[in-house]
């Protein structure tokens, strides 16, 4: 494939970006990551901000005002104490998330949208660079791009991929535990394992669905679509599951590109010495993009 000119990338910055994401009671660290992404999308310059906030009992919604009125396009949606209607986790993340999907799709404001970035607002950004964006667009075959890490690829559970990780992670924990594998190696036959290194020279990988803190979505990829925090048990599941589901069914393409770094060590992976992890190699990958 044949690499994009220069003006091709002057053309994607002139694109109209919007860029969202979920926080909590993040008064002491919204502003940095904030500031953070906007400094690697400075180019960016139709980019727009929504960010949807709940359940907080610090400063947030005060920080959240100060981003509001010193950054252009900047705007936040409270929704106030969700915990008491949606008390697990998933539930009332997938909540927040069909929020800003709702707005993506049905208000005005927001009709001329080219691409959505999803970003976590937890520290999950710290290295991501104006050029990994850009990297994004050096294929054009995907519907979603998603972030990789400089360390072990830490985000497992919404990832799946036939070779790599065909099943929920924390099911087979549990299968584990139940059949008297200790905690120990439970966690690292069921997760720990798979969070591989991926070296940012390597092919893009294709996968059935993936996150890692940061992805790029084509807007049309968003549409009748929505986040399911629940199985048809009642049970926690991962939201972008479903999501991504949802997107593969509608004929869009899901890559993890290995340039786009969006961290390193986490709060997931620091904790465990590099050589725990299985890295992944070329010959692996090497039928994907």
């Amino acid at each position: 494939m044949m690499p994009k000119s220069i003006n091709y990338f002057q053309e994607i910055v002139e694109k109209n970006f919007l860029l969202v994401g979920l926080t909590k009671n993040s008064s002491k660290t919204i502003e940095h990551e904030v500031l953070q992404l906007s400094a690697a999308l400075k180019r960016f310059a139709a980019l727009q901000w929504l960010i949807i906030e709940s359940d907080s009992k610090d400063n947030t919604i005060e920080k959240l005002t100060k981003l509001q009125i010193n950054i252009k396009n900047f705007r936040f949606l409270s929704l106030g104490v969700l915990k008491d209607t949606f008390p697990l986790r998933t539930a009332r993340i997938a909540y927040c998330r069909n929020i800003y999907l709702d707005e993506i799709n049905k208000n005005p404001f927001y009709k001329d949208i080219d691409y959505v970035i999803v970003a976590d607002l937890d520290g999950m950004n710290d290295l991501i660079t104006e050029e990994a964006f850009l990297s994004c667009w050096k294929h054009d075959v995907w519907g979603v791009c998603t972030a990789n890490q400089r360390g072990p690829y830490y985000d497992i559970w919404p990832l799946r991929h036939k070779d790599w990780s065909p099943n929920d992670c924390w099911s087979q924990y549990e299968f584990l535990v139940h059949h008297n594998v200790s905690v120990q190696k439970s966690k690292f036959a069921a997760v720990y394992s798979r969070m591989i290194e991926i070296d940012e020279s390597l092919n893009w990988i294709e996968v059935e669905s993936a996150f890692g803190g940061l992805a790029v979505y084509r807007r049309d990829a968003l549409c009748d679509v929505q986040y399911i925090g629940l199985n048809e048990d009642g049970e926690e599941m991962c939201e972008h599951l479903s999501l991504n589901e949802q997107i593969r069914a509608k004929g869009y393409r899901i890559f993890i590109n290995p340039k786009l770094i969006n961290t390193g060590y986490t709060r997931h992976t620091r904790r465990f010495q590099r050589n725990h992890f299985l890295k992944i190699t070329k010959k692996l990958f090497s039928k994907y993009l």
